[in-house]
């Protein structure tokens, strides 16, 4: 290499690497924001499918299962859901029961802070679940 080519090889300035760092902490802050959000709708999401494992769930009326689910949300401590589930003019979840299946519908939307007067809302729509009643015709 030749001195003529050393010199016009140069790093960041300071300016870059300040937007570098900007955006770096713009993208860790959502991600701090957003990611107990996941994981509540991670339990929220598995405590539905291990409803598909309770046989005696068929026999239960609809009420007894909604409190049977809303126990397991605060042994768990899914906060988010027992807001909505608290507002007994919004239920949290639906819970419907024909003679062959039990239909447990518990999508959610949350919200959260994320900075200023920037709040982020997270739509969960896959937490629903659909189980056969054994035994029934």
């Amino acid at each position: 290499m030749n001195s003529s080519s050393r010199s016009r090889q140069a790093g960041f300035t300071i300016w870059q690497w300040m937007v570098i760092v900007l955006v770096g902490g713009f993208l860790l802050t959502v991600g701090f924001s957003l990611a107990p959000l996941y994981i509540n709708n991670y339990t929220v999401r598995a405590t539905v499918q291990a409803l598909q494992n309770e046989p005696e769930l068929g026999r239960k009326s609809t009420q007894e299962i909604r409190l049977a689910v809303e126990r397991k949300f605060d042994v768990n401590q899914i906060e988010a859901i027992q807001a909505v589930c608290r507002d007994k003019a919004r239920p949290c979840m639906k819970v419907e029961k024909t003679k062959t299946h039990l239909i447990i519908d518990a999508n959610y939307e949350a919200r959260t802070h994320v900075m200023g007067n920037v709040d982020a809302i997270v739509n969960f729509d896959k937490n629903r679940v659909e189980i056969v009643i054994p035994g029934a015709s």
